[in-house]
């Protein structure tokens, strides 16, 4: 498989000893993604359809909103109220105020980026135990340079592991001891912590300990989303 456009951040991120390189490789498709969405292309009409039935979710709107163009998020949010206001029909029973709210349900708990992120995750969770297969040098240094990943994207490789062909056993042995390993070291450092609030321990928590929540949250989680380039 090598070194293409679709293995790009898999060579990038899984050759360093990060908590995990698949919330890497996420944090850059999700603002890639939020610039397009901050830039003129939304402004075409099959986008705009685009956005106008699925919308943004709070976190994602959160995101474009720390962008630079308020004025393309704006256009973009007008023609979205309006699907949304002809959705609101004026109701005066119960029956139809059940239709009503779980219609608007369908037509809120959405968002095209969050739907755009996971169709391109998708692919790299099956490209990174493809490659492990594929690739003798990816698979003996850089997997092997990762200390762990978050609990959601672990889980989403292991379900995948049959991808790695021949390799699968020995994918699902090293990522499963990699995942015991980083979450036992956590759980330390967790417990080092809160030892430190012990006024009879005179120690200070060391650097790793102090920032074991954080770790935690990530580790738990996944990490948070980059936020858009200001250009």
């Amino acid at each position: 498989m090598g070194y293409n456009i679709s293995t790009m951040y898999i060579w990038r991120y899984f050759n360093s000893e990060c908590e995990c390189p698949m919330c890497k490789i996420k944090q850059i498709v999700e603002r890639d993604l939020a610039d397009q969405y901050l830039s003129e292309a939304v402004m075409e009409d099959a986008e705009r359809a685009k956005v106008n039935k699925l919308g943004f979710c709070a976190s994602h709107y959160d995101l474009l909103y720390a962008g630079r163009n308020k004025l393309g998020l704006a256009l973009q949010m007008s023609t979205r109220l309006n699907r949304i206001i002809d959705l609101t029909k004026i109701i005066d029973d119960d029956k139809k105020a059940k239709k009503l709210t779980q219609k608007l349900k369908d037509n809120t708990e959405t968002c095209i980026i969050c739907d755009k992120i996971e169709f391109h995750m998708e692919r790299y969770f099956k490209t990174v135990p493809a490659l492990y297969h594929d690739d003798t040098k990816f698979r003996e240094q850089n997997f092997n340079a990762v200390k762990g990943f978050c609990y959601p994207h672990f889980i989403r490789l292991v379900e995948n592991s049959s991808k790695a062909g021949k390799y699968s056993k020995q994918f699902l042995e090293t990522i499963t001891q990699k995942e015991r390993d980083s979450l036992t070291k956590l759980k330390e450092e967790i417990d080092e912590f809160t030892l430190a609030f012990d006024y009879r321990n005179k120690t200070l928590p060391s650097k790793e300990s102090s920032a074991s929540l954080k770790t935690c949250r990530l580790k738990v989680y996944g990490d948070f989303p980059l936020p858009p380039e200001r250009k």
